[in-house]
């Protein structure tokens, strides 16, 4: 009997192929790409993950969510403002759970102050996937 692969695993399968395909072009080594990564924490439940750091770009659906978990932050830019409750915040991190990489409002990481970075997230655009 065959087995058969979940869209969402075909697709992390498909971008790890396309990241390591970039990563061997620009010669960077793996110690290299793990430098610019710091662990954050999400806070709340059901965090829709975006495709870019604005509340108009689309997420990546219902059944790819983040909550209360560690996350692997790669950078952070200011976009869209979002508001929960007593806290608000215009950045964005980029930030991978284990499958597509994609957007989270910094309101959703538990360090931090309201309208500020993300503290030892890069800032640096070249630290996020293009």
């Amino acid at each position: 009997m065959s087995q058969r692969t979940s869209p969402l695993r075909r697709t992390a399968v498909a971008a790890a192929a396309v990241c390591g395909a970039a990563t061997s072009l620009l010669g960077a080594t793996p110690a290299q790409a793990a430098s610019s990564t710091t662990q954050v924490y999400v806070w709340a439940t059901d965090v829709n993950i975006r495709t870019c750091a604005s509340l108009s770009c689309p997420t990546y659906g219902d059944r790819i969510k983040v909550s209360t978990m560690n996350v692997d932050a790669y950078c952070q830019r200011r976009g869209d403002t979002v508001v929960d409750g007593p806290y608000a915040n215009d950045w964005w991190v980029q930030m991978n759970a284990g499958g597509p990489r994609g957007w989270i409002s910094a309101v959703y990481i538990s360090t931090g102050d309201n309208w500020g970075p993300v503290p030892g997230v890069s800032q640096n655009f070249q630290d996020c996937a293009h």
